[in-house]
């Protein structure tokens, strides 16, 4: 009896020091834990889908990685990224504008790209036109960015119109003078109650007057505005004349309950200076009536220039998970992403690969000339790279209203911004 009592007592002891390892060996493996990774994106909430349907080709190579998509407004993002990351709390990945891409590196927002790249050799950095990569890429000769859009302001014109008062269309042989000629052609008032209701053209960025005529916004040194150059404000003074001086272009007043767009798209303007995402955003419900095609924009008298920006993705420096925001921007760039971002939203890829293949340049429906797009591109320029180039850009446009509605000559609104910039960028320079 004593003896079958040790036996069951050994028993008792032995099996809860076996019954784990048994179980172990059954036990399947144990999945990784899944990383959540922050990332900042324009829109609303309402885009979730959209960006979910986005992210699911992300997920099946990356099955152990969810992103958590964070909605701000564009002109709102800039200052997010800078209270988050001042209360380290900054996200892991985020869209980032060309508007701002210069002020957000010069404050450190952004992780150094550079050796992620070297690192990987299948990412292939030649295959981004390299104008769009020290545009909204690269800041101090660090890649803080990589682009994944080019939005490049070409012009659309209205063929029914040119058709119906026997105006040649535009082309790359036009300059300003072509320009104004053809809009007066098309100014009309068709009703003939006294007032013009029908313009040849809608004006384009105040940059790209101030380039097409020699000017330049600020000196090579970026320490002084240049717009109190003569170059500058005659180049900002026939922008200003479209409007008050020949009536070839809508004023405020004019557009106070429709916007120039819907201006064009409506059949009451023949010239309208836009990028390509506008096509499936309001050309393709809004234009009923009429032709349309797009054709460069017209020479200075010193050169063609046009402004141009786009978005970027970035890896924030705060982010705690650099390597998997790295994996994650790479794929927001990839072909493939950019390919469908091409065919669904008509943005000029980033990839030269992409940008030249038919998923953008024959994409069905108007516009045919889509290659203008891409050429412009070579011609274009960005906001000048200051650290203050948001700001600047504010005043500047500010400052300029005026002008606008033919309250103030150019040379005047230019003689009393330019000292105010250039203290601006002497001050920010001597913070730096």
């Amino acid at each position: 009896m004593l003896n079958m009592t040790k036996s069951k007592l050994a028993l008792f002891l032995i099996v809860p020091i076996l019954l784990p390892l048994i179980c172990g060996c059954a036990k399947p493996k144990q999945e990784e834990k899944t990383v959540f990774l922050r990332m900042v994106v324009w829109g609303t909430a309402a885009d979730e889908r959209k960006w979910n349907d986005k992210l699911k080709a992300f997920y099946k190579t990356h099955p152990n990685v969810r992103v958590r998509l964070e909605f701000v407004p564009n002109d709102r993002t800039f200052y997010k990224l800078l209270i988050a990351t001042a209360g380290n709390k900054a996200p892991d990945a985020s869209v980032v504008s060309s508007m701002w891409f210069v002020p957000a590196a010069s404050k450190g927002l952004f992780a150094d790209l550079g050796p992620f790249v070297a690192r990987d050799k299948d990412f292939d950095l030649d295959d981004f036109y390299p104008e769009v990569i020290s545009g909204w890429g690269k800041y101090r000769g660090k890649l803080y960015a990589i682009p994944a859009g080019v939005d490049v302001a070409a012009m659309y014109y209205n063929k029914t119109m040119f058709d119906r008062y026997k105006v040649p269309y535009p082309d790359e042989s036009w300059d300003w003078d072509d320009y104004l000629d053809a809009a007066r052609k098309l100014t009309k008032d068709t009703d003939g109650d006294g007032r013009i209701d029908q313009w040849g053209t809608n004006q384009n960025w105040w940059q790209s007057y101030v380039w097409a005529n020699g000017g330049e916004i600020i000196s090579e040194d970026k320490t002084r505005c240049l717009l109190d150059q003569p170059e500058a404000y005659e180049g900002l003074q026939f922008m200003s004349d479209l409007r008050n001086k020949y009536h070839v272009a809508p004023t405020a007043k004019d557009m106070a309950d429709i916007s120039s767009i819907k201006l064009f798209t409506s059949g009451r303007v023949g010239m309208h200076f836009s990028g390509s995402w506008a096509v499936p955003l309001y050309f393709e419900k809004d234009v009923k009536d009429f032709v349309y095609d797009v054709a460069p924009v017209p020479k200075g008298p010193k050169c063609r220039a046009t402004f141009y920006g786009g978005a970027s993705y970035a890896v924030m420096r705060g982010s705690r998970h650099k390597e998997l925001a790295w994996e994650l921007v790479k794929f927001m760039v990839s072909k493939e992403s950019l390919r469908e971002r091409a065919i669904k939203e008509q943005v000029i890829p980033s990839r030269i690969s992409v940008a030249e293949s038919n998923a953008f340049l024959n994409l069905p429906g108007p516009p045919k000339n889509r290659k203008v797009f891409l050429d412009a591109i070579k011609y274009g320029r960005s906001l000048p790279a200051v650290p203050c180039s948001e700001e600047m850009n504010s005043i500047i446009g500010n400052d300029l209203s005026r002008m606008q509605i033919g309250e103030e000559s150019a040379k005047d609104a230019c003689m009393r911004t330019a000292p105010r910039i250039t203290d601006m960028l002497r001050y920010k320079s001597n913070r730096e």
